[in-house]
């Protein structure tokens, strides 16, 4: 039996109930696509992580496993299997996004905004006010 584990904090309360379906829809696309690709959750988080990283220009394993939440053990054949299915670049021990990886983080992202599109969509015109105007939006 799963049981709901419940914060303290009414504003963490509100969020994970309401965010459900973004986390649904979005998840269903991200790890249906992983599963057809043949990638792990750990191949996913570094990808993501790295997509993060990217503004930043090409990061070394540890920062990438530092921000996917991985030790380094995980991290090091993570990355190297990355990069020999074409998704990373390797330049001085420093890794990127190859074109490829790119595009794969592109089609993550793109399920992850159909889960925000598809919570967006159930809310009402009150609600969407009141989030606008949390996020500064408002008019």
């Amino acid at each position: 039996m799963i049981t709901a584990t419940t914060s303290t904090d009414p504003l963490v309360e509100v969020l994970a109930s309401r965010l459900r379906v973004m986390d649904l829809v979005g998840w269903q696309g991200i790890a249906a696509w992983a599963e057809e690709s043949g990638m792990s959750f750990e191949d996913l988080r570094l990808l993501l992580a790295l997509a993060v990283k990217m503004e930043d220009g090409p990061a070394a394993i540890s920062e990438l496993a530092e921000l996917a939440g991985l030790p380094p053990e995980a991290a090091y054949p993570t990355t190297h299997r990355l990069r020999g299915r074409g998704y990373l670049l390797e330049e001085a021990r420093r890794y990127s996004l190859s074109e490829q990886g790119q595009e794969i983080v592109g089609k993550l992202d793109a399920a992850h905004r159909k889960g925000i599109r598809a919570y967006v969509d159930q809310m009402s015109p009150e609600e969407r006010r009141q989030l606008e105007a949390a996020f500064g939006m408002a008019p």
